[in-house]
Order: structure tokens, then sequence, then C-alpha cells
């Protein structure tokens, strides 16, 4: 199988390009700023869906608890989307 990038034989079980991986290194603090730039606007974004929901229904019963979850739950999933593409994006 040949390389999409370099056109260079590569083994059949071979994830990546031997050839073209060491163009491809990404620091840690590369993955560490994409996974907090990921967290923040999930944590933006739950905040704002919180500000919405307590404008309509205000602080009833069992709202509490969702307004607590929801920022943190966005924050989660923020921070491991953000990660990934970090970690997926080669530079």
């Amino acid at each position: 199988m040949q390389c999409t990038k370099c056109g260079q034989e590569v083994p059949e079980d071979a994830v990546y390009c031997p050839h073209c991986i060491g163009e491809r290194k990404i620091t840690d603090r590369q993955v560490i700023n994409g996974g907090l730039k990921g967290g923040a606007l999930g944590l933006g974004f739950g905040l704002l869906l919180v500000s919405v929901m307590l404008g309509f229904y205000e602080l009833e019963r069992g709202i509490k608890a969702i307004a607590l979850t929801v920022p943190i739950g966005t924050f989660t999933t923020g921070l491991i989307i953000g990660l990934v593409r970090a970690k997926r994006d080669w530079k």
C-alpha cells in the first residue's frame, strides 16, 4: 500500500506512514490547550443553556440539580472533544 501524502510504500498493518510520522508531532501542551479550549466552550454553552432554562422555569423543584449538572456535563464533553480534536490535528 502507498502513502497518500508521500507516495512511499507503507506496510498493510500500519496505522500511520512511518516516513511521514516525523512531521506529524504534536506536543502535550497543544493537546492540553485543545482540551482547555473545548472545556471552556462546553462550559460557556452549558451556562448559556442554564441561563435560558432558568429564565423560563425559575428555581422550581428539580431545576436546581439540572442547572448544576448541565454545565458540568457540557464542560466534560467539551474537554473530551477538545482533547481528541487536538490529538487528531496533526501539524
